[in-house]
């Protein structure tokens, strides 16, 4: 909840002092002995109270009917925890169940052509039907169609959002976050719950999609679209990438077709994934 103090941070810090209440409570000269705290950050850290309204937060979350999870929980998913700086808490609005530890996350490109939209709905109905959670980012869109795709196959569906859940983003998909939420999934942040989103949250819930999911499926993606970055930190953290093949003149596409060029399996059902994570 400190804007200063993300992942990475909290880790080396609470390599020193074991609990959150301890790095609270400590003094700044015990704060800046720890790698990567200098005097901004150990400073705001010990006037926490004056930056973070704690019971603000506690009564939003309250109010929302969201559950907090930490790394610690049996339903913080396991494939998180293994990525390099994995999120401190996720705030959960609906229920995490066993099986999203089996994930495949379903992106592309915000704007889009119907070809894709199909492309995405149907391909997402499938591996929804065949036991798989499907992850996306709730974004107009493919990430829109996923969701749609494996509701309408009864199956689960996660939205990772890059704002907090009283701040839903975009806001016309309000109505969907509340069918995944009451139907077969949830809405999961990294964020306090009024943080908005910007430029910074987005790269944020991207790698937690990639990090949650075996692998990424990229349906439509333009050379300048989120969602390369997003097959690229899968990649990294050793996930598989697959791309549904494009029209070769259609600038949407361009980036998933760059992606087959470079490696990424062509997709053209949801058997071309479901037999290559066997």
């Amino acid at each position: 909840m400190l804007p200063t103090v993300g992942p990475v941070r909290l880790r080396k810090l609470l390599e020193v002092f074991k609990e959150p209440q301890q790095i609270l409570s400590a003094r700044r000269g015990e704060l800046r002995k720890v790698e990567g705290i200098g005097n901004e950050v150990a400073e705001q850290i010990s006037n926490w109270e004056s930056t973070v309204d704690l019971a603000a937060e506690l009564a939003c979350v309250r109010e929302f009917e969201v559950t907090v999870i930490s790394q610690e929980s049996s339903a913080y998913p396991k494939s998180l925890r293994e990525i390099h700086a994995p999120p401190i808490v996720l705030y959960v609005w609906g229920e995490l169940e066993e099986r999203d530890h089996h994930a495949i996350g379903v992106i592309g490109a915000r704007r889009t052509t119907h070809y894709g939209m199909e492309s995405a709905k149907k391909l997402a109905y499938q591996l929804a039907y065949a036991g798989l959670t499907v992850i996306s980012g709730l974004a107009r869109g493919i990430d829109t169609a996923a969701h749609q795709g494996a509701l309408a196959a009864k199956g689960r569906t996660i939205a990772v959002i890059g704002a907090g859940l009283a701040r839903l983003y975009p806001p016309e998909n309000a109505a969907l976050a509340e069918k995944i939420r009451s139907g077969n999934g949830a809405i999961v942040s990294e964020f306090s719950m009024e943080i908005e989103p910007d430029r910074q949250t987005f790269p944020m819930r991207n790698r937690i999609i990639a990090g949650w999911s075996h692998g990424i499926l990229v349906v439509e993606a333009g050379l300048n679209s989120g969602a390369l970055i997003t097959a690229a930190q899968a990649l990294e953290q050793g996930r598989s990438v697959y791309a549904v093949p494009g029209h070769i003149n259609a600038p949407s596409a361009m980036g998933s077709n760059r992606l087959i060029q470079q490696g990424a399996k062509l997709v053209m059902d949801a058997a071309d994934i479901l037999d290559d994570l066997q």
